[in-house]
């Protein structure tokens, strides 16, 4: 059984680099816990994270598998679901596991909440009891998901694509008419002039 006592140190770790303690990295804490166990850490570029959210949970498998943007060892494969692929080199075995139900929604208390706290005319000691109240709401979400067993909050599949190539170190260009340094890869051609992408849509309009 999952518990916050018994992963303390993995809470810790995962709120400092996320900057504050909600269920969504609650949930990501339970997928990197997974990956650990099955995978191990990515020291280096050997594990590779393939993630389908840009949602808080990211931010637990960064700080505690140790795949990262940086490193070019976690990937955003953006379809909006709550899903983690991962793929360990040394041996290829991989992974994906898919979040069962939707993520954490605000319950209808958390909604109201919120639309009073947005009120310009909440006087100061309202708020703080609002946001007491919102912190102890977020808490007893944070330790049920804690606390479920990890196969009623995900489920594990094959992964249906090939596994990531290793991050390519690629020469940098002057864009040709804002000056700035680009990736070579993310360089397009225009009437014969080298452009980044946001010279590439002002020039078409876009």
């Amino acid at each position: 059984m999952f518990s916050p006592d018994r992963f303390q140190s993995h809470i810790e770790k995962a709120t400092a680099f996320h900057g504050h303690w909600c269920p969504g990295l609650a949930r990501g804490i339970r997928a990197a816990v997974w990956a650990l166990e099955h995978f191990g850490s990515a020291t280096d570029e050997e594990i590779v994270t393939v993630t389908e959210t840009d949602m808080c949970a990211v931010d637990a498998i960064q700080a505690l598998v140790g795949c990262t943007f940086g490193k070019g060892n976690l990937i955003f494969r953006n379809r909006g679901k709550v899903a983690f692929s991962f793929f360990r080199r040394c041996d290829g075995k991989s992974a994906r596991i898919v979040a069962k139900a939707a993520p954490h929604m605000p319950s209808a208390r958390m909604q109201e909440i919120r639309v009073e706290l947005d009120s310009p005319d909440i006087s100061d000691q309202r708020r703080e009891e609002l946001e007491i109240e919102a912190t102890q709401i977020r808490t007893r979400e944070c330790d049920r998901l804690l606390s479920l067993p990890f196969e009623e909050l995900f489920e594990v599949k094959d992964v249906t694509f090939s596994m990531p190539s290793k991050a390519r170190r690629l020469p940098t260009i002057l864009c040709e008419k804002c000056g700035e340094g680009v990736m070579s890869s993310m360089i397009h051609e225009l009437d014969g002039k080298k452009l980044c992408i946001d010279c590439m849509d002002a020039t078409n309009g876009l």
